[in-house]
Formats: C-alpha cells, structure tokens, sequence
C-alpha cells in the first residue's frame, strides 16, 4: 500500500504523483489517500492521469522514432555503399562490353536484339547495328545462312554454337550462342594468332578444295580426256573421257591400274619436254574404240606435277581435207565459167581466180600470182583507164572496203571507161573475206535496151509525154498519137480512134492554125498541107528530119519536128514553147538591167578609187610632210590635229579598202594570190599592227599557235588582213585590263584561227547579222566603225572555202572561228 508523507508539495509535483497514484492498482483508494494528502480533487487526478500517459506516449514515440532514425539512416548509408559499388560494376563491365574487340547481342524475348560493343574495323563488320543484323549484306552467303540458322534455334530451343566465320576481305572472328536464363546472347570476337591463321587456312583449304571440285566437275562434262600427274609421272587424276578411252570403269580403278593413254614413246618425249621445263604441244595418234584417231595433246608443268588434256582433231582433219578437194574441185569448175570469179582473203589479198578474171581485166599470171591487194589492182586498173569514170577513185575504193565490213552481199553496176558494163556481186565468207563476181553486163543490156526502146515506143513515153505526138503509116493514115496531140488540136478521142488521114485533120480540129507566122521568131508560114507532103512523101530525098515553129488560133507557139521512121512511117512532134518564148524575153530584158547594174558598179567601183583614194593619199601625204622636220616645227595643238587627220585617214582608207575589196569579189574578179602561208610570221604581223590599240586600252594579248603547224597554202596578204580585222573586233568589245586569245590549231584537213574576248558577248539574235555588211552594233563597244570589218573576213574566208563560226555564251566573252582548208584550192575552184 502506497503511504505518502502529508507534505506541502509543489503543485507539479503534485499533480504527477496523483497521476502516478491514479494508474497505480490501489485505484481510487489510493487516489482518496492522494486527494486526502495532496489536497487535489478526483477529476483532477482524473485530469492529471490522461495528461501523464499522453506525456509518457509522447516520450516513448519520440524515443521510438529517434532510434528508428538512427535505423534508417544506417540503413540509407549501406544502401548508398552497396548502389555505389554496383555503379562502379556495371561501368567496369560496360568498359568491358564496349571493348572494339568484340561485340554482344542480347536477346530478350521476341524483339528486336540489344548490340553491344563494336568489332574492329579489319573484320570487315559494319559498325552501323541495322547493318549488323543484316548479315547477308556483309558476310559472303553460306556464312550468313549458317549464323541465321544458328541464331534462331539458340532463341527457339537453347541450343548453343560456336561458328569460325572468314571474311573474303577481313580478319576471321569467331561467333559464339549462350542463354542466360531468359536471355539469349551472342558474342562476336575476332580471332588472333593461331586461332586465326588456322581458321584462315581451314576457309583456304575449303575454298581451293572447292575449285578442285568444280574444275573437276567441268572436266568430267568435258568429251576430251583430262588426267593428272604427280612428280614421279603417276597418273593421280583423270576424268570420264579419259576413262572411257581406256575402257577404264571408273578413275578410281584406272589411278589404281595406271592405264596410259598415250603411247610409251609418246609419254617419253613428254616427259622430256616437260623436263626442260616447257609445255608440250603435239599432235600424236592412239587407239580409242578400235578405231586410230589423230589428237591434239597439250601437257603443261606445275607445283604438283603435270596436267594434260588430249583434244580429238580427226574430224577436223578429215572435213579439212574434204575441203581442200571440194575448193580444188571447185577452182576447176570455175576455171570453165565465162564469169570472172575472184576471192580476197579478210586482209584484202587475192588467194584465188579464175582464168575470166584475168582475162575480164586483162591481168598478167606473174601479177596475179604475187597475190596483190585488192587496192593495189584498182589502183592499176584505173592507171590504165579502165574502171569507171563515174566517181572518184577513193569512192570507189571506200565502197570495196565497205562490202568487205558488211555482213550481207552487195551487187552494184560497173560503167567502163572502155563502155562495157559489170554488174559485181560481192558475197562475204563466213571464214573472213569477200568472194567477188564480175558479169559483163554490155551484149545484155544493149539489146535489153534496144527491146524496151520498142516497148516503150507506143506506151507510156507517148502518153506521159508533154509534147504532141503522132505516128503515121505509108499510107498517110495515124497510127498511134498521145493524149497532147488531141488536146493540142482539139480533136475529139473517138475520132483519133478511127485511125483518120492526115487530110482529114484540118477539117476535124477545133483548134487551127493562125494565119500570121510573124509571132514566132524565126518561124516559116506553115500549113496542114506541109505536114501532109512530109507525110504521104515517096521520094527519099523527100523523106529528111526538118523542124521549126508554128502559131496556132489561140495564140501558142509550137515547135514542130518531122521525123522519118522505119517502113515509110513518118513521126510529127510538137512542143509548146510559149512560156519559153515569154521567158526568153524576160530574161533577155533582165539580162540587160544586170549588165547595166554591172557597168554602174564597175564605175562606181573606179569612180571610188579615183575620187577617194587620191583624195586621201594626197592628205596622208601632206600630213607626213607637215610633219618632216623640213617643213618647221609644229605646235602642240598643230601636232594634235595632224594626229587626227592621220587617224580619221587611216579610217577612211580603210574603209574604202574595204568596199573596194567587197566590190571586187561581189564582181567575181577577185584573185586569190595563193602560196605557203608562214603561220608565225603572218600572225606576228598581224599582232604588232594592232598592239597600240591593245596597249592603248590596257588589254593584253595571248597568241597560241604551237598546234597549227608551220604552213598552209592561202592568200598571206587576205589572211593577215582576216587576223587583223578580227583583233580590231575584239579589240573593240574586250574591256580593260582583259585579255585577248588568238590561238590556231590544225584540225581534220583545216587550219582553224580562233580571236576570244572576255566583252560582253553576242545576243543569240545579233549572231546572224554581225556579217551583213554596214552592220554596225555599238553596245558594249568603244566606238561604232563602218560595219564592215567581220564582213571582209567572212567574205575572203569563203574565198579560200572556209567557214566561220561564232560563239558566244550567256556568261559573256565571243569566240570567232575562221577555219582554212589546209590543202591548196584553185581561185577557180573557190569562186564556184
């Protein structure tokens, strides 16, 4: 029993013990004795007892949670040691698996693999992972097949593997399948040292293994025996030609056996040749099938030992000599042809003849038998002026060479110069070469001719004649007329049908003839009545060919012909030459103003050289002696003024070079004074004439002539004069501080000069007017001239048969082209 001195406590104090004494198992008992002692009322230690045990909670939970602190944070402490050494594994292991000595593929369910780490570049393996996967875009076929297949059953059944993969171009590697309880992983890593040269030899022995196989393959299809020896001369191989020449059943037992093909004579010279160290090639003969049959055998040396191979040629040997007799037999029968036959080989060299050949041509035996070229003979058939005249003689030649490049015959027609005509077929031969045949076409073709002539008499010349024309018989009666004679006389096609006479005529033709001849000049009154005497006319002297012109009513004019045929017939023509007559008269009128627009350019052309060039000589003159020191001293404005005269003197000189220079040629008078053109010198002079000018305005000047060569034949004066006028041009368009190219080159038979300039170029539109003469375009230029200078050149360019060409591009800079024949050319010639 709690006894509790009667003291005066504090009141905290006070209150705790009657707390203390309220949860105490004495109960109220004791809370009476507290209430009794400390003076402190029930509810109050009621009070005071909830307040001790929520204060005494209070402390147990602080302490509670203070140690649970402590807990935590010992247990934060190893957590953060235990995540910070696996941090340091996972980087170590990741520095592992991102090594470039090998590469990981994780697998985790069905998608797509987790790639790891890179293989070294001398792999060959792409770095790129879709690349990777793709292994058949990287890795030769069967490899990628192999590692497909295995890649799948390790996913599909757990079934591990270890490949050797050899790239054709890399270093091998080595590709190896694990699982790791749900995961599938594949580890690739190159091979190094002797895992990696022995996996280099296994990939070599399978690959060399392979091409034995199939060489061996290839041998057994072939019909010719193959065989195989080592170094002591032992058959080791042979293929199923081989055998069965033998009548071995299989190589296995022939190897065994070592039956020989060949002759021990033979196989002995072999061996001696191969000895030497050299390949043997010889034909030999054996015994295959009871039959001896003739063999090209070729046994060649190597590392192992021999190899040879047995090419059967005695079909080729007998069809050669079925053939020799059959071109023999042959030769003979066409030695008997009235047909020259003639066969060149592909080299174009005659290898045979016939006996019309040379007779056609009129060629010696000694000749033929040196087996010329076919070149050689036309050349020494045309020196005898036999072949035709027709066309030139290297188009002659080009089309011989043709038929010798074509794949089907050709047939032409040969006109001698001698009248004779051939028809040549040329048929080219499947061995190379062309057969010719030359058929004298003359006896045919003339009598062919003579017959059509006869043909055509009362056919369709008649009809499709312009000209009118009428046969009439002996007895003065028509025997055949075309449709322009019924138009002509206006005479009705049922008449003409009933064969009138020639009196009847006059009656029966709507169109007569006038009265008045005066008309036609040169035309004789003429009638029906002279037409029907020329007809029904007996007497030979009467019976000659006469002709001239008649005027009929409706005012045309006809030229008549009477002509005497065969069996007393008589042929009556007439032409209509009324538009002729016209024109004739026209151009006589024509004729006349061009001669008199010629005789007013020939004066003009002298009434300028008198009128100006004196003119202007006497005032160049002048001007040099006013600048003679004899005359006194000048001023320096005097000096200037005697500078432009010169200058506008010159100008006007030239231009009136020009014209008269223009003048001449459109006169057709010019003449080309032609020689060997000094390339450099003319090109020198051509330059220093204009090299002020171009220094003047600070442009500088590049000549290139080294591809042109030295000469060419032209007119020097006309070229240099072509040269200076096309610096002149770009001269004035090139701006200042450019440079002006003046190059030449010798090009497929020409001499071609080329001016550039960096100006601004030509408008595709003004291209084709730059030439027309007084064409004078100043935009971009330095000053407007006469328009004449391009037009010189285009004319004395032409004169020689050149060309000229312009170029020009949008970016700006021109380029002229004059281009001369490199072979001499008659003024003559040209001016055609």
């Amino acid at each position: 029993m709690w006894i509790f001195e009667k003291r005066a406590y504090p009141a905290p104090q006070r209150f705790g013990w009657a707390a203390v004494a309220f949860l105490l198992p004495a109960g109220p008992a004791m809370a009476a004795e507290i209430e009794e002692r400390l003076g402190i009322q029930p509810n109050e230690v009621l009070y005071l007892a909830l307040f001790a045990i929520a204060i005494g909670a209070a402390m147990l939970a602080a302490v509670w949670l203070v140690r649970e602190r402590a807990l935590v944070a010992e247990e934060n402490e190893r957590l953060k040691a235990e995540l910070a050494d696996a941090r340091n594994d996972a980087e170590r292991r990741a520095t592992l698996l991102s090594q470039d000595d090998q590469r990981l593929l994780v697998y985790a369910g069905h998608g797509q693999p987790e790639v790891l780490g890179t293989l070294p570049t001398a792999t060959g393996a792409p770095a790129d992972e879709r690349r990777f996967l793709a292994y058949s875009d990287w890795l030769p076929r069967e490899a990628a097949e192999a590692l497909e297949g295995a890649v799948e059953r390790l996913r599909g059944v757990a079934e591990p593997f270890r490949l050797s993969i050899d790239q054709l171009n890399g270093q091998p590697f080595e590709a190896v399948g694990r699982t790791h309880g749900a995961l599938a992983i594949v580890r690739f890593s190159p091979l190094s040292g002797l895992r990696e040269e022995l996996a280099r030899l296994r990939a070599d022995h399978l690959r060399a293994r392979a091409m034995i196989d199939t060489m061996q393959s290839l041998c057994d299809a072939m019909s010719m025996p193959v065989w195989l020896r080592d170094r002591e001369r032992r058959l080791v191989w042979m293929n199923r030609a081989y055998c069965a020449a033998v009548d071995a059943p299989d190589a296995e037992k022939a190897t065994e056996a070592q039956v020989e093909f060949l002759q021990e004579q033979d196989r002995a010279a072999i061996a001696h040749c191969l000895t030497e160290g050299t390949t043997y090639r010889e034909r030999l003969t054996t015994v295959v099938d009871a039959d001896r049959r003739n063999f090209s055998v070729i046994e060649a040396p190597g590392p192992f030992g021999s190899a040879g191979v047995a090419v059967d040629v005695s079909e080729a040997e007998a069809v050669r000599r079925e053939l020799s007799q059959t071109v023999r037999s042959h030769s003979e029968t066409l030695d008997h042809l009235t047909t020259a036959v003639a066969r060149f080989d592909e080299k174009t060299q005659l290898t045979y003849h016939n006996a019309a050949f040379a007779k056609l041509f009129d060629l010696s035996a000694a000749y033929l038998d040196k087996a010329p070229d076919h070149v050689s003979i036309l050349d020494q058939l045309r020196s005898r002026g036999v072949l035709p005249e027709d066309r030139p003689l290297r188009d002659l030649k080009a089309e011989i060479l043709a038929a010798y490049r074509a794949t089907e015959p050709t047939d032409a027609l040969w006109h001698l110069a001698d009248g004779r005509t051939l028809r040549v077929f040329a048929s080219p031969q499947p061995t190379g070469g062309t057969t010719w045949i030359y058929e004298d076409l003359t006896e045919k073709l003339a009598l062919e001719s003579r017959l059509n002539a006869l043909v055509r008499l009362q056919g369709e010349t008649l009809d499709y004649l312009q000209e009118a024309v009428a046969v009439f018989g002996q007895d003065g009666r028509l025997r055949l007329s075309n449709p322009a004679f019924s138009e002509m006389w206006g005479l009705a096609g049922e008449f003409l049908a009933g064969k009138p006479h020639i009196k009847s005529l006059k009656a029966a033709a709507s169109i007569g003839i006038a009265a008045e001849q005066g008309g036609a000049e040169g035309a004789l009154p003429i009638d029906w009545t002279t037409f029907g005497r020329a007809v029904t006319a007996f007497e030979e002297g009467a019976r000659e060919a006469t002709g001239g012109e008649v005027v009929l009513a409706d005012g045309t004019i006809h030229r008549y012909g009477i002509v005497p045929l065969p069996n007393g017939q008589t042929m009556l023509t007439f032409s209509d030459v009324s538009d002729a007559r016209r024109a004739e008269q026209m151009l006589v009128q024509r004729n006349e103003a061009l001669e008199m627009a010629d005789r007013i350019k020939t004066d003009f052309v002298q009434h300028v050289n008198y009128e100006l060039r004196s003119p202007l000589t006497n005032i160049i003159g002048f001007s040099a002696l006013l600048r003679s020191p004899e005359t006194g001293p000048l001023t320096e404005r005097q000096s200037e003024y005697l500078d432009y005269i010169a200058t506008s003197t010159s100008a006007l000189m030239t231009i009136v070079n020009d014209i008269l220079d223009l003048a001449t040629i459109d006169a057709g008078i010019m003449e080309l004074e032609l020689s060997d053109v000094d390339i450099a010198a003319t090109t020198e002079h051509a330059t220093d004439a204009i090299r002020d000018r171009l220094r003047e305005h600070e442009i500088g000047l590049k000549v290139d002539i080294a591809g042109a060569g030295s000469t060419f034949r032209a007119d020097e004066h006309r070229v240099m004069q072509v040269l200076f006028n096309l610096l002149s041009n770009a001269a004035n368009f090139a701006p200042s501080g450019s440079v002006v190219t003046l190059s030449a080159t010798r090009e497929k038979g020409a001499v071609a000069f080329r001016v550039r300039d960096e100006g601004p170029g030509i408008a595709p539109d003004q291209v084709t007017k730059i030439f027309e003469r007084f064409e004078s375009n100043p935009v971009g230029g330095r000053h407007s001239g006469a328009g004449l200078g391009l037009s010189i050149v285009k004319s004395f360019v032409e004169l020689h048969r050149g060309t000229v060409e312009v170029q020009s591009g949008p970016e700006g800079g021109t380029t002229i082209v004059c281009r001369f024949p490199a072979e001499p050319v008659a003024h003559r010639e040209a001016a055609e």
